[in-house]
């Protein structure tokens, strides 16, 4: 496996992962976003001499404390312990300084040129982290690809605008930092991953919930043009709206507001309060109302929608895009208030007709064992980075089965654009057919959605 790996900035060093690719844990990709860099675009990280061994995962960004002191015991979302896997420190340490990646890689040299893949973790911008086990890159290391994660800054560290910081802007707006960080990670990718064994020109940029909105902005984004070149959207909608409406004017008051409740007169004052008290604070506002993504003329210089709508993106993209069945392919009330498949067929239909052949949907329904909670959003994810043995469900054969095929699928979409592969159901694109890819543990299969 690769050992020491020489970076724009400096030497790193790998340390074996669970199944002995190198991992290099804990790569820096920005300066510490602290002090007078709170409420800044990321700038590069300083480089270093000698060898930087990465073998520590880098902290969770600033968000709402979930583990409190708590170091045993620990249960997961659905008041189940949580099942701790060696080399995944759980609870995370957390900290405002957070801006690090990890690489997993199969590569034995730097010039095999291998498909690589960015994953950005979701939680509504406003909580978790991208080092967990459920993200662990094993499973893509084995299928031949070079897997990613990232950490990004969340709620108001990630997201806040104010008049004061567009006055301070080299760009004259603010906000959307948390998408600015995800973008300085690609950035870094693209000029460093050739060294790691991979192809620069062709990362495929993939992620859930608020990981798949955020890589729906990168797509947009007027600053990622020539580094992307296939993605993934899963369980984060289509056209119409998915996360926050708010304007970037109403995310500014927002700021103003949450500047007086502090008792703060400016944003110099609120850069020298201490990070855990602007975390308190921030979550006074809920999950809901917190700070988000928002069209700011700059990072998103355009809607989401008007890019679809408009024939507005980067030549030549594959897309992979869906949800689970819980979320607007059955009878049940869908998650959050919307049917994720409606806007996912708007979303298909538009890009298909200006480019047959370059998007593929799915629905995931595999009913998950030990309870009655069906196919929540979220579930799919162990399926696809074959994690499944890091959740307390009484997974079966048939799961494991399907995680392996999903894990497949993704890895041949990253290499190609096309997820087929040897052994597979054919996935086919879509197309005036509306047939979306079933993704079930029985057989997976084509269909239309029957109920919408």
């Amino acid at each position: 496996m690769l050992n020491i790996v020489e970076t724009k900035y400096g030497k790193v060093k790998s340390v074996s992962s669970n199944a002995g690719y190198a991992l290099f844990r804990g790569v820096p990709f920005a300066k510490p976003p602290v002090g007078q860099l709170r409420f800044k675009a990321p700038e590069e990280p300083e480089k270093w001499e000698g060898i930087r061994v990465c073998d520590t995962y880098g902290p969770a960004c600033a968000q709402y404390d979930r583990w409190g002191s708590a170091t045993d015991d620990i249960n997961d979302d659905s008041e189940h312990p949580y099942i701790m896997i060696d080399n995944y420190p759980y609870p995370p340490k957390m900290s405002e300084d957070c801006l690090y990646l990890n690489i997993y890689t199969p590569s034995e040299s730097g010039n095999e040129k291998l498909p690589v893949m960015m994953y950005i973790h979701g939680g509504g911008c406003q909580q978790w982290y991208g080092n967990d086990y459920e993200y662990c890159g094993d499973h893509f290391c084995e299928k031949g690809c070079i897997l990613v994660s990232i950490n990004y800054r969340l709620n108001v560290f990630g997201f806040l605008a104010h008049p004061e910081l567009d006055k301070e802007s080299p760009y004259h707006n603010s906000g959307n930092y948390g998408l600015l960080d995800q973008i300085a990670a690609l950035k870094w990718i693209y000029e460093n991953i050739e060294a790691f064994g991979g192809d620069k020109d062709n990362i495929t940029v993939f992620g859930q919930s608020s990981g798949g909105r955020s890589t729906l902005s990168l797509l947009c984004s007027p600053l990622t043009r020539g580094m992307i070149r296939r993605v993934s959207i899963q369980s984060a909608g289509g056209l119409g709206r998915f996360m926050s409406d708010r304007s970037i004017d109403e995310t500014k008051k927002l700021g103003v507001s949450f500047m007086e409740s502090l008792g703060c007169h400016s944003v110099e004052e609120m850069r020298a309060l201490d990070w855990k008290v602007l975390r308190d604070k921030n979550d006074e506002l809920g999950f809901e109302k917190g700070f988000n993504i928002t069209e700011d003329g700059y990072v998103l210089d355009k809607d989401i929608d008007e890019c679809f709508l408009n024939d507005l993106l980067p030549e030549n993209v594959d897309i992979i895009i869906g949800c689970t069945a819980d979320e607007g392919a059955n009878e049940k009330e869908p998650i959050f208030g919307i049917n994720m498949v409606k806007q996912i067929e708007r979303l298909c239909d538009v890009f298909s007709k200006n480019h047959p052949g370059k998007i593929h949907a799915y629905i995931f329904d595999q009913i998950q064992p030990g309870d009655d909670a069906g196919v929540p959003h979220s579930c799919d994810n162990r399926y696809q980075f074959g994690t499944l043995n890091g959740c307390w469900r009484p997974y079966t054969e048939e799961d494991y089965r399907l995680s392996d095929q999903m894990t497949s699928y993704w890895a041949n979409f990253a290499k190609s654009g096309d997820p087929n592969g040897e052994g597979l159901a054919k996935w086919d694109p879509y197309d005036e057919n509306k047939e979306f890819m079933w993704l079930k543990g029985s057989g997976s299969l084509m269909k239309k959605i029957s109920v919408v």
